[in-house]
């Protein structure tokens, strides 16, 4: 499988992400945040969650958009959301390292499909990764030209806001494809969590926990 939506993996480094969102069109996708506490050794510590919930193609468009990012001509672009809430969209933002930097920007992308997934599918790899250059990473941000709103502990999401995918490009190409195999159709679970507990387990450091839903069409 090397081609999706019109899209051909092996030719992702001509495409820009930008036009590639406009021929996609909007996500379809609810996005839900909240605050969940942890007891440690050193005490009780809260970590912020956010939660994408959508169908698989929606999955799909998301992938395919990161993969974009990661090896197109545009290193940001920016996902609208089309159901109502305060979420209006996603910005996605892959870092560009310099061509002498080992974490350089790949030049492909190539896709086989996984028969098994599970809730957390990385588990215990991402204990010992090197989670600053190969794990997503997960923030909340104002959209735009809106007048600025501090999220005072997360409390107040009324406003509009923006959901921010961030990484190095070997953590965007990660994601999309694990997004990829959730996407199908006969692979459970009904959702995977990018974290256990806390503890930058399974998104980069300083990044939120993320959770993903596939739901039905």
């Amino acid at each position: 499988m090397n081609k999706l939506m019109g899209v051909n993996f092996k030719k992702l480094a001509l495409i820009d992400a930008n036009k590639l969102v406009d021929s996609l069109g909007s996500l379809n996708c609810t996005i839900q945040f909240g605050c969940h506490s942890y007891a440690s050794a050193g005490g009780e510590y809260e970590i912020s969650r956010i939660c994408i919930s959508s169908n698989a193609e929606n999955l799909q468009r998301l992938a395919l958009v990161l993969l974009a990012c990661a090896i197109g001509t545009q290193s940001e672009a920016y996902l609208p959301i089309g159901t109502g809430g305060p979420t209006k969209g996603i910005q996605i933002d892959s870092e560009r390292p310099s061509e002498y930097d080992p974490f350089h920007q790949p030049k492909s992308f190539t896709y086989t499909p996984k028969r098994k997934l599970k809730r957390y599918p990385w588990y215990p790899w991402s204990l010992t990764c090197d989670h600053w250059t190969e794990l997503p990473g997960f923030d909340l941000d104002d959209i735009p030209g809106e007048s600025l709103h501090i999220f005072d502990g997360r409390m107040d999401l009324r406003k509009p806001h923006l959901v921010c995918i961030y990484g190095y490009p070997k953590a965007f190409m990660r994601l999309a494809r694990l997004l990829l195999d959730y996407a199908s159709t006969d692979i459970p679970p009904e959702q995977i969590d990018l974290e256990i507990g806390g503890g930058f387990r399974g998104v980069s450091s300083a990044s939120y926990e993320a959770r993903f839903t596939r739901i039905a069409d």
